[in-house]
């Protein structure tokens, strides 16, 4: 009994599509009747047109599919999820390929697997909505939150100086609105830098994804929040700009980046997101028009604790972990992140994110 023979075999009994494609017959040599369970096209005309395949893979994931196709061909072993669309429904397809060699090592064939993971991918894309929800609304919350708060506390310190020492009583609940206020505003801040000093630890988990998509979501998230009264400015491509990268960590890169921005920039500026494509690299310039950094904080600005840490335009306290975590994010995805800034002309951050995985 050859491989071939095992093949066959498992094949036949398998959920799973097991494949032998013959480079040199441009044929395959072993398709698994599972086939037809994902793509609804019979194994027989498959055998005829290889081609039908790659045809039901949509449009943005057929460069990666070109990208598998050149790793194999130089020897190396793929494990990729593509979308494929068939009588007009989505699914989400893995597939997994090695490549077979000849005694002069030069390959003449590929054998894999490949499986519907639609259910599984669902419930990851609905998770992963649900991160980039929480961790804006987190934003969101310590932003909203620290101008009425602020308020509050204004408004006990008021009644505290006109009353001074006449009444014991009004003085005592200031006190106690005053300390509440303070509470409030470090039990969010700690819950939110927290979560963010955490999430670094936690492995990366990349997918391919639309980019420009990514920053809408996040964006229109703190177009919603009443506090928030600067401009967003969009400068985003009209095609997708699909990257290979871990969403909920780049939703947070956005919302430290735009949050670091609304702290420094007045109510009436702006703040622009640019997205484009550089060779190999996904880049993100986000630049605002704030006070922008003096230039002897700029070395110092993404380490933790940083020296370079300074309150906001409202009071907004800073416990100098917002950009080191930017950078820590950055470079678990194996990109990097540079400042340009002048005091009284604004700030701008560039991030570069590989656009495949090596």
């Amino acid at each position: 009994m050859n491989k071939l023979d095992i093949l066959h075999q498992i094949g036949e009994q398998s959920s799973k599509v097991l494949f032998q494609y013959n480079l040199r017959q441009h044929k395959f040599d072993y398709l698994s009747p599972a086939v037809y369970d994902i793509w609804e096209i019979a194994e027989s005309q498959l055998q005829e047109l290889p081609q039908l395949l790659l045809d039901s893979v949509i449009e943005e994931d057929r460069s990666a599919i070109e990208r598998c196709w050149h790793k194999l061909l130089k020897g190396d072993h793929v494990d990729e999820i593509v979308r494929i669309e068939r009588h007009g429904r989505k699914r989400y397809i893995r597939y997994i390929a090695h490549p077979i060699q000849d005694s002069a090592r030069h390959v003449i064939a590929l054998a894999g697997m490949a499986e519907n993971v639609t259910r599984q991918q669902d419930f990851i894309n609905y998770l992963t909505e649900f991160g980039q929800r929480k961790n804006s609304a987190l934003e969101m919350v310590v932003h909203d939150l620290r101008g009425p708060l602020a308020v509050v506390k204004s408004v006990a310190s008021l009644l505290r100086r006109e009353h001074n020492d006449k009444n014991q009583e009004i003085m005592q609940f200031t006190d106690i609105i005053e300390t509440a206020c303070t509470q409030c505003t470090d039990l969010i801040q700690d819950l939110l830098s927290e979560e963010h000093l955490q999430s670094p630890e936690v492995y990366v988990h990349k997918t391919r994804v639309d980019m420009s998509e990514q920053i809408r979501n996040v964006v229109e998230f703190y177009k919603k929040g009443q506090m928030v009264q600067q401009q967003f400015v969009l400068q985003l491509p009209e095609e997708p700009l699909m990257v290979s990268l871990d969403q909920i960590k780049f939703s947070q890169i956005l919302n430290n980046l735009i949050s670091n921005s609304i702290k420094f920039t007045p109510q009436d500026g702006t703040i622009t997101i640019r997205a484009f494509q550089d060779g190999g690299e996904a880049v993100v310039e986000h630049s605002d028009t704030g006070i922008g950094i003096p230039e002897h904080l700029l070395p110092a600005l993404f380490e933790r604790r940083s020296s370079a840490s300074r309150t906001g335009l409202n009071g907004e306290e800073s416990r100098g972990l917002g950009l080191s975590i930017v950078y820590e994010l950055v470079r678990l995805q194996g990109g990097s992140i540079s400042v340009q800034s002048r005091e009284q002309a604004g700030t701008r951050f560039t991030v570069r994110l590989p656009m495949y995985d090596a």
